[in-house]
């Protein structure tokens, strides 16, 4: 059985140590006591913070409503709740509170454990704006494409009324396929994983697939995998034609093309003229492209749909000195 000086050790060790700022307060928001942390964060020493009230030091603090919180708090009931906390030089951040009453020696005491979550409210604002940018992306994909692929699926129609050409079917198929793209993208969007269809799906298949629905020029294909995934069939043959077609377009109308296997996923290689060192880091930001007529959400794309399957995607250099995309993570 642990001793109440033992215990009590034990507790102050806690205090001390703690990674978060703790202060512990009366119920007229006196401050008693504070620990090493709340001091050098705050940058006050121990005796100037011990004896200021709750609301010098977080501003969102209005004093009557505190007390009136207090005073209802039930005994070791934590509760918790967001403020801010104010620096000597008056600098202010976000933290979480967790507040919990005790009884410390026959005193009625307010024990505040207080961290810093400026990272998670960064994070939680990044967040935001990219949901703006992908509410506007979206309306760009519903609107500004679908208008002129409806005019274009029209005059086909006339076209076919005015001639019968070899040619009418190919570009019917392109339109359907531009058509069902725009879907995905907008499901995708609009409802991430949940709009995912799981299936096996053989790479080899999938890859020749996508080879005859993107423009290859003279490029050749070599694949060099007879693997099956688990996955989304729709949005892998998106991934795989944003990366073919990302490498007919930097590596040239002859750039040979592989697709092998990882000990845990798939990689798809080229031998064009690679992706400059400076660039590796932002090729999979939406808007970057290197191409002049590049649009700069293909490999945005193809990497939310890695992220989508759980999966990991890197970019290096090939043995070839091209550009060699690894997804990794996945399983079959």
């Amino acid at each position: 059985m642990t001793s109440s000086s033992s215990r009590e050790a034990q507790l102050e060790a806690l205090f001390e140590k703690s990674p978060d700022l703790i202060a512990i307060h009366d119920d007229d928001g006196v401050i008693r006591a504070v620990n090493e942390r709340m001091c050098d964060e705050l940058d006050y020493t121990e005796s100037e913070l011990i004896g200021k009230r709750v609301w010098e030091l977080d501003p969102t603090v209005e004093p009557s409503e505190a007390q009136s919180f207090w005073s209802g708090l039930s005994t070791e009931s934590p509760r918790r709740f967001e403020g801010k906390l104010k620096r000597k030089d008056g600098s202010t951040f976000p933290i979480e509170i967790h507040l919990i009453r005790l009884d410390l020696d026959g005193d009625d005491r307010f024990v505040a454990m207080d961290r810093d979550i400026t990272d998670q409210q960064e994070r939680e604002e990044r967040l935001r704006q990219q949901n703006e940018r992908l509410d506007r992306f979206t309306s760009v994909v519903s609107h500004d494409l679908r208008n002129p692929l409806q005019v274009a699926e029209g005059r086909l129609e006339l076209l076919k009324e005015d001639c019968d050409s070899e040619h009418i079917e190919d570009i019917e198929r392109a339109l359907n396929r531009m058509d069902a793209l725009i879907e995905d993208l907008l499901t995708l969007a609009q409802d991430g994983d949940a709009a995912m269809e799981r299936e096996a799906v053989g790479l080899k298949t999938l890859v020749q697939t996508c080879w005859g629905t993107v423009a290859t020029q003279n490029a050749s294909l070599k694949i060099e995998t007879d693997r099956t995934v688990h996955g989304d069939r729709d949005q892998l043959q998106q991934l795989f034609e944003n990366l073919i077609r990302n490498a007919v377009e930097h590596g040239g109308n002859d750039v040979t093309i592989t697709v092998g296997d990882l000990d845990d996923g798939f990689y798809i290689a080229d031998d064009g003229e690679g992706i400059p060192e400076d660039d590796m880091m932002s090729i999979f930001d939406a808007g970057y492209s290197m191409a002049t007529d590049g649009t700069g959400f293909g490999l945005s794309i193809v990497e939310q749909i890695v992220e989508t399957h759980g999966w990991e995607i890197t970019v290096k250099e090939s043995q070839a000195g091209g550009a060699r995309f690894e997804i990794s993570g996945v399983s079959q």
